[in-house]
C-alpha cells in the first residue's frame, strides 16, 4: 500500500510540476507577439492508477488562422490601394495641379486676345498660359509615372520580403520535421510558422496545405504555383513587362524554369498595386491623353483655320498629335513571331477615342481578334472586315479603323502568325507630349482670312458671315494672300418670285464671270434657290461656307474675298474660345467636363476602397480580437492555475511524506 501511494504521489508531483512549467512558460510570454498558451492534458493512467501528462496543447484554432490571413492579405491590398487612390484624387482635384484650373486660365487669356486682337501683350499672354497649360499636362503625367515608379520599388521590396519569409518557412519545416521525428515539443515551432504565414498574408494572399503530423506546410500562390514544398523555397523575382519596359512583374522561378505570374496573383500588397495599376492608374493616364490630344487636336485644327498678324494662315499651336515619332510609339509589340513590323496609329477623330488600352491577337495570317481592355468589348476580323473597318493588303498588311483611330502594320517576312499580339495604346503618353510650337505672337491666328461685305446699295436685310470649313481646300483657293476666285453673289427673283441667287468670279470687278458648276458651256446657269439661315451652295467646295440670315432683297450683292489687312478681326479668335463650351470635342463632352468626369470616377473608386479598407480592417480585428482571447495569455486566468498546480504540487508531496512515515511504522514495528 505504501508502494502504491508513494508511487501516486511521485507521478502526482511530476505531472503537477510540468504543469505548473506549463504555466510559467504562458506568463513568461504573456508579451510575445505570435505566441498561443499553452496547456497541459493530464490523464489518468490504466489498471496501475495514478496521473501523468500525457500531451502540452497548444490552443490555436487552424480555421480561424487561415481566416486571419484572409483577412491580413484583404486588408493589406485594400490598404495599399486606398493610399494610391489618395494620392491620385488629391493631384487630379488640387488647384496647383489641376487641368481644369489651368485651362481656365487659358481661355481668359484668350478672351483677353478675343477683346483686343491687334494687342501683342496679349499675345504674348495667350502663348505664356498656353505654355503653361501644357507644362501642367506634362507635370500631371508625369507625377502618375511616378507613382508607376513608386510602385515598381514596392514590388521589389514586397517580392524581397516574400522571399526571406518563404525561406523562413522552409527552415522552420525543416525544424518541424527533426522536432517532431525526435519526440521534442514543437509548439514554439508551430507558433514561429503560423507568424510567418502571418506575415505573408501581408504581401500576397496563398493557400498552405499541411503534409502529414509534423506540422510542415507547403505554401502556393496564384493558381497554385508553388512558393514553399517542404524544405525547399522557390524565389519570386520581378522582371521588365515585355511591351512596356517602365512596369515591372512578378515572376517565379522554379529550378530553371521563370514564369509570369502577375495576372495570378491576388491580394495583400502586391495584389492591391497590380490592381491599382492596371484598374486606375493606367486608365487615368490614358483618360488625362485623351483630353490632351482632343485639346491639342481641336485647338490646332481651328487655329489653322485663321490668319495672322502678316495675313498669312495660321500654323500649328501645339503639337502634332499625329507626328511621325507619336503614330509609331502607339503600338507596341509583345511575344510576336515577326522580325519587323512597320506599325502606325493614326487619329483621325479625337472625339470619338476612349480611353482605354487595345490588345490584337492574331489567329492566323489574316484573321486576329481585337479587344478593348477597359470594357472587354471584341471584334473579330471577319466582322470589322465586313462592315469595312478592316482590310488586308495583297502583300499582307493589314488597315483597322476603330474608335477614331487607324491603324497600319506592314509585316516584313514572315507574315502575320497565330499567338502574334500587338499592345496599341492610341493615348497613353499624349499628356507627356503635348507641347507649345508656336513662339511668335505675330503668328498667332486670330482673324479669319475670309471675309464676306454686303455692297453698299443693298436693301434687304441680309446679315452674311463666312467660316472656314476645310484648311486642306482653303489652301487651294488662296495665292499670295488673295482669293482664287474671288467671289460675288448677286440675288434676284425668278418667274415665279422665288428669291434666288448665282454666284461669280470677280477677279476683274469690272467683268464678273458666271461660275459654270458642271462645266458645261452649252447648257445655261442654273440660279441657286435661297434658303435663309442655311449654308449657300457654292459652285464647289473652296474650304469655306457663307451663311446669310435674314432676307435680301433682289439686287443685292455679297463679295467675298481674302481680309487682307484684317488685323482687327478676332473671328477665329471667337471660334478657339467657343471650343471650351463645346460637347462634342471629347466622347460628347467638352474638355472641362470629361476631366471633371476623370476626377469624379477616380473619387468615387477612391472612397470605395476608403470604404473597403476601413471594412477589411473591421473584419481582421475583430478576427484578431478573437484569436487573443483564444490563444493569447490570460494573467488572471494563469494565476489562477499558478495557484492550483502548486497546491496540487503541495499535496503530491503529502503523499509522498505519508507514504514514508507509514513505511517508517511498518519497520519500526518489525
Amino acid at each position: 500500500m505504501s508502494y502504491g501511494l508513494l508511487n501516486l504521489g511521485t507521478q502526482a508531483l511530476t505531472s503537477n510540476r510540468t504543469a505548473l512549467t506549463v504555466v510559467g512558460q504562458n506568463i513568461s510570454n504573456v508579451n510575445t507577439d505570435g505566441y498561443s498558451r499553452q496547456r497541459a492534458e493530464f490523464a489518468s493512467r490504466e489498471n496501475i492508477g495514478g496521473v501523468e501528462v500525457y500531451d502540452i496543447s497548444r490552443i490555436a484554432d487552424e480555421f480561424l488562422n487561415r481566416q486571419i490571413r484572409t483577412d491580413t492579405s484583404s486588408y493589406s491590398s485594400a490598404d495599399i490601394f486606398q493610399t494610391f487612390a489618395n494620392e491620385l484624387d488629391n493631384l487630379l482635384a488640387s488647384e496647383a495641379t489641376s487641368i481644369s484650373s489651368a485651362m481656365d486660365d487659358y481661355f481668359s487669356a484668350l478672351q483677353a486676345s478675343v477683346d483686343d486682337p491687334t494687342s501683342l501683350p496679349n499675345r504674348e499672354l495667350f502663348l505664356a498660359e498656353a505654355e503653361a497649360l501644357t507644362l501642367r499636362f506634362n507635370d500631371l503625367d508625369a507625377n502618375l509615372e511616378r507613382q508607376g515608379e513608386s510602385i515598381n520599388g514596392r514590388l521589389d521590396s514586397a517580392v524581397a520580403q516574400i522571399n526571406a519569409i518563404a525561406r523562413n518557412i522552409a527552415e522552420l519545416n525543416d525544424k518541424l520535421r527533426i522536432a517532431s521525428a525526435a519526440g521534442s515539443e514543437v509548439n514554439e515551432l508551430l507558433d514561429k510558422r503560423d507568424a510567418q504565414l502571418d506575415a505573408l498574408a501581408e504581401y500576397v494572399n496563398f493557400t498552405t496545405v499541411e503534409t502529414g503530423n509534423t506540422g510542415e506546410v507547403d505554401v502556393f500562390i496564384g493558381k497554385g504555383e508553388p512558393l514553399v514544398v517542404g524544405r525547399d523555397s522557390n524565389e519570386l523575382v520581378t522582371t521588365l513587362d515585355p511591351v512596356d519596359s517602365s512596369k515591372l512583374n512578378v515572376s517565379l522561378r522554379v529550378g530553371n524554369n521563370l514564369s509570369e505570374i502577375s495576372g495570378e496573383i491576388s491580394g495583400g500588397e502586391i495584389g492591391g498595386l497590380l490592381d491599382y495599376r492596371n484598374t486606375i492608374l493606367d486608365t487615368a493616364r490614358d483618360q488625362l491623353g485623351v483630353i490632351a490630344l482632343a485639346f491639342a487636336d481641336t485647338m490646332n485644327q481651328q487655329h489653322m483655320k485663321g490668319m495672322d498678324l502678316d495675313d498669312e494662315l495660321g500654323g500649328l499651336l501645339f503639337t502634332d498629335i499625329n507626328s511621325a515619332t507619336a503614330v509609331s510609339n502607339r503600338v507596341l509589340s509583345d511575344s510576336n513571331n515577326l522580325v519587323d513590323v512597320n506599325a502606325r496609329m493614326v487619329i483621325e477623330d479625337t472625339s470619338a477615342l476612349k480611353a482605354s488600352e487595345y490588345k490584337l491577337v492574331f489567329n492566323s495570317s489574316n484573321s486576329f481578334t481585337l479587344v478593348r481592355e477597359s470594357d472587354g468589348t471584341r471584334w473579330d476580323s471577319a466582322s470589322l472586315v465586313a462592315s469595312g473597318a478592316a482590310s488586308f493588303g495583297t502583300d499582307g498588311n493589314l488597315t483597322l479603323s476603330v474608335d477614331g483611330f487607324r491603324l497600319t502594320m506592314d509585316p516584313a517576312t514572315p507574315s502575320f502568325g497565330a499567338g502574334d499580339q500587338f499592345i496599341l495604346r492610341p493615348a497613353r503618353t499624349a499628356a507627356a507630349d503635348i507641347a507649345v510650337v508656336l513662339s511668335e505672337p505675330r503668328d498667332l491666328a486670330l482673324a479669319a482670312p475670309v471675309v464676306i461685305e454686303a455692297d453698299s446699295d443693298n436693301q434687304g436685310s441680309g446679315k452674311a458671315s463666312v467660316s472656314v470649313t476645310s484648311r486642306a481646300l482653303l489652301d487651294a483657293a488662296v495665292d499670295q494672300q488673295a482669293l482664287v476666285p474671288p467671289l460675288s453673289i448677286e440675288f434676284s427673283e425668278n418667274s415665279a418670285g422665288e428669291l434666288v441667287y448665282r454666284v461669280y468670279d470677280v477677279t476683274d470687278p469690272q467683268n464678273p464671270v458666271e461660275i459654270d458648276n458642271d462645266g458645261d458651256a452649252a447648257t445655261p446657269i442654273p440660279a441657286y434657290p435661297f434658303v435663309a439661315g442655311e449654308a449657300l451652295e457654292l459652285p464647289q467646295d473652296y474650304g469655306y461656307e457663307i451663311v446669310i440670315r435674314n432676307t435680301p432683297a433682289a439686287g443685292d450683292r455679297f463679295t467675298v474675298d481674302y481680309n487682307v489687312g484684317g488685323v482687327s478681326d478676332n473671328r477665329n479668335a471667337l471660334a478657339m474660345s467657343d471650343l471650351q463650351f463645346d460637347r462634342t470635342t471629347v466622347d460628347n463632352a467638352s474638355y472641362q467636363d470629361r476631366y471633371g468626369q476623370m476626377i469624379e470616377k477616380v473619387g468615387t473608386q477612391t472612397a470605395v476602397a476608403q470604404i473597403n479598407a476601413q471594412a477589411s480592417k473591421s473584419v481582421l480585428d475583430a478576427n484578431l480580437q478573437a484569436r487573443s482571447s483564444l490563444s493569447g495569455v490570460n494573467l488572471d486566468e494563469e494565476a489562477a492555475k499558478l495557484i492550483q498546480f502548486q497546491q496540487a504540487y503541495t499535496a503530491s508531496a503529502q503523499l509522498i511524506k505519508a507514504s514514508q512515515t507509514i513505511f517508517d511504522a511498518l519497520i519500526a514495528a518489525v
